[in-house]
């Protein structure tokens, strides 16, 4: 396997972005729109202005805090739940111990490849990428693929975790903004897990919401309301900024840092001063500004280097799992650009952080394409490869072999045992590129990369149609039903 990481900055420089958050947190403060937060900030002894909703934390507090929470929890997670990584390692990159790609990420929209058109999901959709995420072995956890616009707005997370439980036996995450849906979720997490309180605590299925941050400085009024609610039930704490260079903070990736760290470090010291014993973590989705566009940009050097700042500040000073998310790139449909911007960020940030394997997102995190997830399936496993390394022993070493066959006039090692034995575990059997002979026939790109799409479009069709959904207890499914219709009453009244 590949050992170590590049580092984005020095141990002087994290220290000064840790002082820096610090000074923010002291000078500028938090605005906190949940009161809960603020009376346990106030009753630590911080500067609190309830009618303005906004705190001064004292660094005495925050040290004392965080450091509290160092290494208590090492997980490294993708996709915002499945924990590829059971122990954060100390100096090198995260890799997952097996092969396993990411899906599901809630997309509000669905790619259709043949008309070339972005449309609103239905539960059909919902149901069928559940499904295609079933058939593939290499995802372990098939989290909620889309948002469904022909469900109750009021019941759509609800009922999307009614279709996942009913068409996976390994479901990922629901996740969610709206505080009612919380125990509901809650009891179906009980009810997949077997009421095993580990699992609760530090992976919970069903149930994942990222307490986003709104830079600068800020926690909303919905991420408050669902965080108290989850904090009664002890679910892991995710705190996520998503700071926008030269938008939502400043233009430097060292200052979008800053404010993020502040914004992650305040949110973690106000809920540990309510619970001590949660598990707390964070992800950073950082973006920049296009200053032509006004567009967000994830595929960008300045983007990804503040995603590596934090999370080696985080890793490195505080003991901290602070993740990723490769998955977000600005390209709208397959082709030559959503390949370049997912090798990119996910070759970046896999000598950097860690090698998660996201599928078929694009569009900045709005559109799921099946299509993509097939090509993305096909290109993750030659970056797994390569992130294994190269194995050095006497069987790979092969001394004896190449003396057998010396010069190779006689034979090649294409004929040896020794071939035939390793080739599909070490070389890369690409499904989609073509890797065969030129030949003399004229090749337009749109040609050869139109050959490529249909097959792909072509493959996730099939795998669907020849999926079979589980056969699960009908004393599950009927406690399934039981929540879900307690949820309709409560939720639509």
């Amino acid at each position: 396997m590949l050992t170590g990481r590049l580092n984005a900055a020095s141990p002087a420089e994290l220290e000064a972005l840790h002082g820096s958050a610090l000074a923010v947190l002291e000078r500028t403060g938090l605005k906190l729109r949940g009161r809960f937060l603020l009376e346990a900030l106030a009753d630590a002894g911080c500067r609190v202005d309830f009618a303005e909703e906004r705190a001064w934390l004292r660094s005495d507090v925050v040290e004392r805090q965080i450091e509290a929470q160092r290494d208590r929890y090492r997980m490294v997670r993708s996709s915002l739940w499945y924990p590829f990584c059971e122990n954060l390692p100390r100096e090198d990159v995260a890799f997952p111990d097996a092969f396993t790609c990411d899906f599901g990420f809630a997309a509000p929209w669905l790619y259709d490849l043949p008309s070339g058109e972005f449309r609103k999901p239905t539960g059909q959709d919902q149901v069928d990428m559940i499904r295609l995420g079933n058939a593939l072995g290499s995802v372990r956890a098939v989290c909620t693929p889309l948002i469904c616009t022909d469900l109750d707005s009021r019941l759509e997370v609800i009922e999307s975790a009614r279709l996942l439980l009913r068409h996976t036996q390994k479901p990922g995450w629901v996740g969610t903004s709206c505080a009612g849906e919380v125990p509901f979720l809650a009891e179906l997490a009980q009810l997949v897990t077997g009421d095993d309180e580990e699992a609760l605590r530090r992976r919970p299925p069903l149930f994942v919401h990222a307490y986003c941050t709104t830079s600068p400085l800020k926690i909303d009024t919905r991420s408050c309301e669902v965080l108290e609610e989850a904090l009664k039930h002890k679910f892991p704490v995710n705190f996520a900024p998503m700071p926008i260079l030269g938008g939502t903070t400043p233009v430097t990736p060292a200052g979008s840092a800053v404010v993020a760290t502040a914004e992650i470090l305040g949110g973690i010291t106000a809920c540990s001063l309510i619970d001590p014993d949660v598990f707390y973590y964070a992800t950073s989705i950082s973006g920049e500004m296009d200053m032509r566009t006004t567009q967000i940009c994830y595929a960008s050097p300045a983007a990804v280097l503040t995603d590596v700042l934090l999370h080696q500040l985080f890793r490195d000073r505080y003991g901290l799992v602070l993740n990723v998310e490769p998955a977000y790139v600005e390209a709208k449909v397959p082709g030559i650009q959503a390949a370049w911007m997912k090798c990119f960020r996910q070759m970046a940030f896999g000598s950097t952080v860690c090698h998660s394997l996201p599928l078929g997102l694009l569009d900045n995190g709005a559109a799921f394409s099946p299509a993509q997830a097939m090509l993305d399936l096909d290109a993750n496993l030659a970056m797994y490869r390569f992130s294994q390394g190269a194995v050095v022993n006497e069987e790979t070493l092969c001394v004896d072999l190449i003396d057998q066959m010396g010069f190779c006039e006689h034979s090649s090692y294409l004929e040896t045992d020794h071939t035939a034995e390793h080739f599909r575990d070490l070389l890369w059997d690409s499904v989609y590129f073509d890797r065969g002979y030129r030949g003399d026939a004229p090749r337009l790109p749109e040609v050869e990369d139109g050959k490529l799409l249909r097959k792909a479009d072509a493959d996730w069709r099939e795998l669907v149609k020849g999926v079979e959904d589980p056969e699960l207890p009908e004393s599950f499914l009927s406690e399934v039903e039981r929540i879900v219709a307690g949820a309709r009453v409560a939720l639509r009244g």
